[in-house]
């Protein structure tokens, strides 16, 4: 159903001595915000409520980048458009790839 909320998980890893370099770039990144140019200068992203970047307490050097969407054809259509196509995430380098996919999508099925 393209009109239930989702949310998305990034799966990320560290080189050893690299946590405070990601977790900067994460801060630098403006469309993670959501928020219109505050700090990096960007724009709104449509349909994203919320993104926070999660460190892996146990595991040092692994995170989660969370991000809530209004809807999943909102994600969608940010996730094959241009502006997420044509401009490379500077996290890219840092997706957790050993896993097999760097990523997931749930939909939101029970909520408080």
């Amino acid at each position: 159903m393209s009109d239930e909320r989702v949310r998305v998980v990034i799966y990320l890893r560290a080189p050893e001595g690299e946590a405070e370099q990601l977790e900067k770039t994460y801060r630098e990144i403006s469309w993670v915000r959501g928020e219109g140019g505050s700090e990096g200068g960007g724009t709104a992203i449509a349909g994203l409520v919320r993104s926070e970047l999660l460190r892996d307490v146990d595991r040092p050097g692994e995170y989660l980048l969370h991000s809530e969407w209004e809807t999943l054809e909102a994600y969608r259509t940010w996730q094959f458009g241009p502006d997420h196509k044509d401009n490379p995430s500077a996290l890219r380098p840092y997706q957790d790839r050993s896993r097999g996919r760097h990523y997931a999508v749930y939909g939101i099925t029970s909520e408080d």
